[in-house]
């Protein structure tokens, strides 16, 4: 039974104005979060990966993105992505309002859309076609892959930024299946998109398979998926030259990849579910967790500054992330 599509009210994807600083602590079940007192954004938004669980974990991490989005009514996220996995563990429809629309509902209702991608286990149920159709899920055009662009036009005449949605379900499933036509109908089309990069500041990429995932080896199976090689292969080369940050979900744990090629590299994939086996010790990872998580993202010209935050409301990473635009400006002057 398919559910009926809900009449969400949705902001604009909008800058925020002029934004103000969080400055005051989150009460919560585990603790106290404090964000850091950064400069205001231009652009906020959320994330969250394999969150369909409909279990308590998932309602947890749910109430922490309610705290949070409670406390900034003058500055709320103007969307959250969504890295797939919504709806566990066939993408059934009959899920879709206790997996999904009443667990985020408060969001939805309070104007913040879900911009989501489709992961593994959502396209068990008829390929995924039903979730592209449900508004909730924030698929624009009630396509598979999608872009849209956000935040303020800058001086230099960019847009901040560019959200561009992937569905690497057919990207992997293509490439390991050796479909050469197939793939090569989804490279032309990302190059298309990719022309169009200089147009934003930042430009985002994001879906469910992580190019690059370290986890720890099994008796006889990793513990976990691990580096995808058919996207290092193929999709990989495509948005080097053009991609600032890659967001995927899939393994279920919290991990921030260091610069690959330039580009950096997130895995939220624990907003609902759980793995072990993420390392933590590996060089090219800056920071790991296992901890059920969202995280919490602020854009500005020349940096995001991000925060993944557990289901107890407490900080288990955060960082910054210089925007290449902006650095490449500065290496010029400073050759200069």
């Amino acid at each position: 039974m398919i559910v009926q599509r809900r009449t969400i009210l949705k902001l604009p994807l909008l800058a925020a104005g002029l934004p103000t600083v969080l400055e005051r602590s989150l009460a919560t079940a585990g603790g106290q979060l404090t964000p850091k007192p950064d400069l205001p954004a231009l652009l906020r938004f959320g994330v969250i990966g394999d969150s369909g669980s409909g279990k308590p974990a998932q309602l947890r991490v749910a109430d922490r993105m309610k705290d949070l989005h409670r406390s900034r009514s003058g500055d709320p996220w103007r969307f959250v992505l969504a890295m797939g996995d919504n709806i566990y563990e066939k993408g059934e429809s009959k899920y879709f309002g206790s997996r999904f629309i009443d667990v985020y509902r408060e969001l939805l209702e309070g104007g913040v859309p879900f911009r989501s991608t489709l992961g593994n286990h959502d396209i068990r149920y008829r390929d995924g076609r039903e979730q592209l159709q449900e508004e909730a899920f924030g698929y624009l055009g009630g396509q598979d892959e999608y872009e849209f662009g956000a935040g303020p036009k800058l001086a230099d005449g960019t847009q901040l930024a560019r959200f561009l949605c992937l569905n690497s379900n057919r990207w992997v499933d293509a490439i390991e299946g050796r479909e050469t036509k197939i793939v090569a109908g989804l490279v032309d089309r990302l190059r298309e998109r990719m022309k169009e990069s200089d147009r934003y500041r930042w430009n985002i990429i994001y879906f469910h398979h992580p190019i690059y995932s370290y986890v720890k080896k099994g008796f006889i199976f990793p513990k976990g998926h691990g580096s995808n090689p058919h996207l290092q292969r193929v999709l990989e080369p495509e948005i080097v030259e053009h991609v600032d940050l890659v967001l995927a979900g899939h393994e279920h744990f919290y991990q921030k990849v260091r610069p690959e090629k330039g580009v950096h590299h997130i895995i939220s994939g624990a907003a609902g579910k759980q793995r072990k086996g993420v390392r933590m010790d590996h060089p090219n990872v800056e920071s790991a967790s296992l901890d059920f998580h969202f995280m919490d993202l602020g854009l500005n010209e020349d940096a995001l500054h991000f925060q993944a935050i557990n289901d107890s409301g407490q900080l288990i990473h955060s960082g910054e992330i210089p925007n290449r635009r902006s650095s490449r400006k500065v290496e010029n002057r400073q050759a200069a």
